[in-house]
């Protein structure tokens, strides 16, 4: 948007204009004497202003102010929606360009070494990326998982225009655990099968089990969230009343995945604390 410092004055030609070389005016003769009736003003600079910025479809203001208001509402309108579509051009066209770097600072963990706004370093990529540079921790997300990722596809001869959230979710670990042949591999066997045009999150988890790949889930961050009970004992008893069977079974469904890491992290708990199940 054009800053009022950004608009334009008309300049006459320096040779007409009084002091535009930084010298004295010459003196005026009587054939270039401006016409009786003029008034010295139309020889000085006057502001260009945008047609937008006069506001030349204002609503009348005579009409109703609840009709008013719907003119003005539909030009706000018009104006937020060609703002949005440049921004999200802008910053697609940002994320292209800085997004290797940014990969690189997080797969080497390179944010670690700057300190955030209290002066510690950091712990965790997202805030790094929301407090050093503005990026939203979808934004985030999709730097680190989904480029990655379509930079595999792309060496491969395998060019995609983007990957959804799910299609991030089982290949993103696969990446990480398995490296990137394994993600063309998963790619190749959901693609000979698929049934649209690209592989659905469904195809690609089915191809995981087909290439006989065990994925683990896991978080990027390497921050964790503080405990903020007290009583440790009592939120075990609030979960102990949550995991019944039938809660278990119909979580099974949903998330195996989640269900086994939590059977793990208890089980880990139960052997540190030389408890056997029997």
């Amino acid at each position: 948007m054009a800053r009022l410092s950004d608009f334009s004055l008309d300049d006459s030609s320096p040779a007409t204009s009084p002091h535009a070389d930084g010298t004295e005016a010459p003196e005026e003769t009587s054939g270039s004497r401006a016409p009786e009736g003029k008034s010295d003003r139309a020889n000085t600079k006057t502001a260009k202003v945008p047609a937008a910025r006069l506001g030349t479809g204002l609503p009348d203001p005579k009409a109703k102010p609840s009709e008013q208001l719907v003119v003005c509402e539909r030009a706000i309108h018009d104006a937020k929606v060609k703002w949005r579509e440049a921004a999200d051009k802008a910053m697609a066209a940002f994320l292209e360009e800085a997004g290797p770097y940014f990969v690189w600072v997080h797969e080497n963990k390179l944010y670690k070494h700057l300190k955030d706004n209290n002066g510690k370093p950091y712990r965790s990529f997202n805030r790094y990326c929301q407090e050093q540079h503005g990026i939203s921790r979808s934004s985030g997300y999709r730097i680190t998982r989904i480029i990655p990722l379509l930079n595999i596809l792309a060496r491969a001869d395998h060019p995609v225009s983007d990957l959804s959230s799910r299609q991030t979710q089982v290949l993103h670990p696969v990446r990480r655990q398995h490296g990137e042949d394994s993600v063309l591999k998963v790619w190749e066997t959901a693609w000979s099968t698929k049934k649209g045009s690209v592989p659905s999150p469904d195809e690609l988890s089915k191809a995981v089990t087909l290439c006989g790949l065990v994925v683990r889930a896991e978080d990027d961050e390497d921050e964790k969230p503080a405990l903020t009970q007290a009583n440790p004992g009592a939120e075990v008893e609030k979960a102990v009343k949550i995991l019944v069977p039938d809660t278990v079974r119909l979580a099974v469904k949903e998330d195996p995945e989640k269900v086994l890491l939590l059977a793990r992290t208890l089980n880990a708990a139960l052997e540190e604390a030389g408890i056997t199940i029997d």
